[in-house]
């Protein structure tokens, strides 16, 4: 039976050690992980996130894959603050702090990549990564609080993916649904792009024949 691994929040500042994930996102990542948009049964420690992921290694086509994000053994700070968050947090602000935190465990899990730091406004992408064997590239996160159809994640991802290679010609772009489609589940789509890919995406399609509405066999 496959086992479904756990990827804890308290592990960021040993898989990223150079920035503070944990301290920056981690009483966001739990709030909406467990609090709001669905609020979990008391005493529950982990949440499912389905991942539609787009390798560097293998990225002509996305595989899924589930993992579980867990906030066990976290700072009892973090624990006791997250009730009063919302009070203190614009919602959009813990929704993009949250999704960083989800990306950060993922990219690590998925791409054995570390975040050497945050990138300025204006640099195309929010962090520079260092993934084995690739050259030092960006990745762009952003985070959806509710997309009920899954329409808006998939528009999100576009948008993302072209402003992460706004500077570069290859990079990351991860969104994360909290609530995503009728299930509720928690989706995040982290994908490696390609400036290379994103033209082809874009190039016309060739070799069709515009209607001459003139070829009509005219009526007697």
């Amino acid at each position: 039976m496959y086992s479904v691994p756990v990827l804890e929040l308290r592990t960021l500042p040993t898989i990223h050690p150079k920035v503070e994930i944990l301290l920056d996102c981690g009483i966001s990542t739990i709030v909406r992980l467990s609090l709001d948009p669905t609020k979990l049964p008391s005493g529950t420690m982990n949440r499912e996130v389905i991942v539609d992921w787009l390798s560097s290694q293998q990225s002509d086509k996305p595989q899924d894959c589930v993992v579980r994000i867990g906030w066990t053994d976290v700072p009892q700070a973090f624990a006791d603050g997250c009730e009063r968050w919302t009070a203190t947090k614009n919602a959009p602000d813990i929704t993009e702090q949250a999704a960083i935190g989800v990306m950060a465990l993922l990219i690590h899990h998925l791409e054995k990549a570390e975040i050497q730091c945050v990138l300025q406004i204006g640099s195309g992408g929010d962090y520079l990564l260092v993934v084995n064997g690739l050259p030092p590239m960006q990745i762009e996160s952003s985070g959806i609080h509710e997309d009920p159809q899954g329409y808006h994640s998939t528009a999100r991802l576009k948008e993302k993916s072209g402003q992460v290679l706004t500077n570069c010609t290859t990079g990351f772009a991860s969104v994360v649904a909290f609530s995503h489609s009728p299930n509720r589940d928690v989706y995040c789509k982290l994908h490696y792009v390609t400036k290379d890919a994103m033209a082809e995406k874009k190039s016309p399609v060739q070799n069709r024949s515009p209607k001459n509405p003139l070829s009509r066999k005219k009526r007697k």
